[in-house]
């Protein structure tokens, strides 16, 4: 069975950028072996928003990706896009159906939100992130872009009661070089 997963890292204070967007703060955790390449060989299929796809395709040593199916989630074309890359304009719970169809056909492997926590949180909501690897990093940025927006089970608009918490089930937490921690979590599809 094919798997939603996250693979994020977050600052202690949990956020996963600076206030600039930047991820430089990162660079002295880049030697720490964190099983990212086992990790991107399970993967068939990258999901990312636009934010992040532009930061991504930016990045001097080009597309990451290769050989894997990419949807980028967007309103806008995009300019220019690396094989096998598409555009997804129908909404998060219509990708949602769109993935869950087509298990066993994701290019040969599970499907990742990459980057951002809006993504994971609109998954999240949804009930259809099934594992979640955060990197908890010993760093204190302050602020920043959070780990999951505020707007993370917002109220509803005719209750104005917040949606009831998703349990997480912890599976796994590995202690790794320079205080880093791997937490590996669970979360039951609805």
């Amino acid at each position: 069975m094919t798997i939603i997963r996250g693979f994020i890292a977050a600052s202690l204070d949990g956020y996963i950028a600076d206030r600039d967007g930047g991820i430089g703060w990162l660079a002295p955790f880049d030697e720490v072996d964190y099983g990212y390449a086992g990790f991107l060989a399970e993967i068939g299929t990258v999901v990312m928003g636009r934010g992040t796809f532009d930061v991504v395709a930016g990045f001097e040593s080009g597309w990451p990706y290769a050989g894997k199916r990419g949807i980028v989630v967007t309103s806008t074309p995009l300019a220019s896009a690396p094989a096998g890359v598409d555009t997804w304009h129908k909404g998060v719970p219509a990708l949602i159906a769109h993935l869950r169809a087509q298990e066993g056909e994701n290019a040969g492997g599970d499907i990742w939100l990459v980057g951002g926590g809006g993504l994971q949180a609109a998954f999240i909501e949804a009930g259809a992130l099934d594992r979640l690897d955060l990197f908890v990093i010993p760093v204190l940025l302050g602020e920043g872009v959070p780990l999951f927006p505020k707007t993370l089970f917002p109220k509803t608009h005719f209750a104005r009661t917040p949606a009831p918490p998703r349990a997480l089930t912890l599976e796994a937490s590995l202690r790794l070089d320079k205080g880093m921690v791997r937490l590996t979590y669970t979360l039951q599809r609805q």
